[in-house]
């Protein structure tokens, strides 16, 4: 074990959903999270043998996922795995997590391609955090309106992974697999006495009474007891609403399910939460028969006949074409205008080709660069260009970035907390630096919703009239730490 502690800059959007997030998860999990993530930011990580298990374990799990998607080429299955995160990529590399708007991009791809007949969901967690659970989950309902959807406990779908699971189009589980925990649970860390073991002082100046309640300076009860209480019942309301029109069941009874409690396989087939019990290879299986085409009728030796009777063959004047989008193009071919009607459809049929090779191209294109697909936009490639050409420019203007949105977030006066956000930069690797951007501009965002204001200053006036020495809004002078500055020693 090492004694190296780490700064949370990579992390800090984790460091904030686990010391004040909500969460639908067991509560076993997120203790272990909790644990977990504190034990990393001190440097007490596993030796280099340790993590090599974990990984080979990871990778082991991923080579039996493949072979069995190998085995049904048109059946898309689809993993599951850990702890869900909010678009978490180091989480996914260190502690095994998931990042629900990846899984939902790949439920919208299998249900958006025509090669796939049906779709299974191979679970194995205990759910997580709530934000972009909603996002995997529409996902899942959308394909399930296309699509067989089939999710498979295998061996653990509870809470915010449950919630996923619940949209599909039948839910499976394993003999031993657990189901349910449905409900959430938030997280908040009072670091007032911390604060002030350092000397600190946090003061917060709201706008109005409620803004912002739960702050980490700020300790958890009258008010902000209250208002995250209305916070994390409306959420319990949404988890239970989307259960009861995924599983097709009135409200009452999904809210009967609703209580933290877990049901394990006949369990809870017989409470309603699943609909059978059996294994993924049974399921792949399944969806793998009824995948494949109808056998061909056996060809008969001359003089004999099958005891079956004749069908009814239809003239061969209409021409159907599946194009590679799943659309059906009819074509009649005794009608007048046939000849120009084929030809149009040619023409369709062509630029449905090249437009599905276009997009293989994007594909092929993103994954080198290493980016999502859907990132593949000119500014995204401006962006890789310019650091591309000249790294140290394009590090120093992000760098300028950080420094411009702390200033806003904390105003001039606050030297602090400005040049905190400043060094922090300073020692985070390039790669971070837009993360931790657009974890400043979601702060300057949430602070300054119209735009960050001034107070007026008969004394001094700026090209556009506004006063530009004039003092903060009030507003402007209160701080909120985007990370816990006990974690900067």
């Amino acid at each position: 074990m090492t004694e190296k502690s780490r700064s949370p800059t990579r992390l800090s959007g984790v460091t904030a959903l686990i010391a004040n997030g909500i969460w639908a998860i067991k509560g076993d999990q997120l203790r272990d999270i909790v644990r977990g993530f504190s034990a990393y930011l001190q440097g007490r990580i596993a030796d280099a043998d340790a993590l090599r298990e974990i990984r080979d374990a990871r990778d082991t799990r991923a080579a039996v996922t493949q072979d069995a998607q190998d085995q049904a080429p048109s059946v898309a299955l689809i993993s599951l795995y850990g702890t869900i995160f909010p678009r978490g990529s180091l989480m996914v590399d260190y502690c095994g997590a998931v990042d629900a708007h990846t899984f939902a991009a790949r439920v919208n791809a299998a249900a958006a391609d025509p090669s796939v007949r049906s779709i299974i969901l191979d679970i194995d967690s205990g759910g997580g955090a709530v934000s972009g659970t909603d996002v995997a989950a529409q996902a899942v309902a959308n394909a399930a309106k296309v699509k067989t959807v089939t999710a498979v406990a295998n061996t653990m779908a509870c809470s915010a992974a449950y919630w996923i699971a619940s949209q599909a189009t039948e839910v499976i589980v394993t003999p031993a697999g657990e189901v349910g925990s449905i409900g959430v649970i938030g997280t908040h860390t009072d670091q007032t006495a911390a604060l002030e073991g350092e000397g600190l002082k946090v003061t917060y100046v709201r706008s109005t009474d409620r803004k912002a309640l739960g702050q980490p300076a700020e300790a958890m009860d009258g008010p902000v007891l209250e208002q995250w209480q209305k916070e994390m019942t409306a959420i319990h309301e949404l988890f239970v609403q989307a259960i009861a029109t995924g599983r097709d069941v009135t409200l009452a009874r999904a809210s009967s399910w609703a209580t933290g409690d877990v049901w394990f396989g006949e369990a809870a087939v017989t409470a309603g939460l699943a609909d059978r019990v059996a294994l993924l290879t049974d399921i792949v299986a399944e969806h793998q028969q009824a995948a494949a085409p109808p056998p061909a009728a056996p060809a008969l030796r001359q003089g004999r006949h099958a005891d079956v009777p004749a069908t009814t063959q239809e003239d061969p004047v209409k021409l159907t074409v599946q194009d590679r989008t799943g659309k059906t193009h009819t074509l009649d071919t005794t009608a007048d205008g046939a000849p120009a009607q084929a030809q149009t459809l040619a023409s369709t049929l062509e630029a449905g080709a090249y437009e599905a090779g276009v997009q293989q191209q994007r594909e092929v294109v993103a994954t080198a660069l290493g980016i999502d697909v859907n990132d593949l936009t000119a500014d995204r490639l401006a962006q890789l260009r310019a650091q591309a050409s000249d790294g140290d420019k394009y590090r120093a203007d992000l760098l300028t970035q950080v420094e411009r949105l702390a200033t806003t977030i904390h105003g001039a006066e606050n030297a602090t907390a400005i040049d905190r956000a400043r060094r922090l930069a300073s020692k985070a690797d390039t790669a971070d630096l837009p993360g931790m951007i657009d974890d400043l501009t979601a702060q300057r965002n949430a602070k300054f919703p119209a735009g960050r204001q001034s107070l007026p200053d008969p004394g001094a006036s700026g090209k556009d009239g506004s006063d530009a020495d004039a003092p903060q809004n009030a507003d402007a002078q209160a701080t909120a730490a985007w990370v816990d500055p006990a974690l900067l020693h």
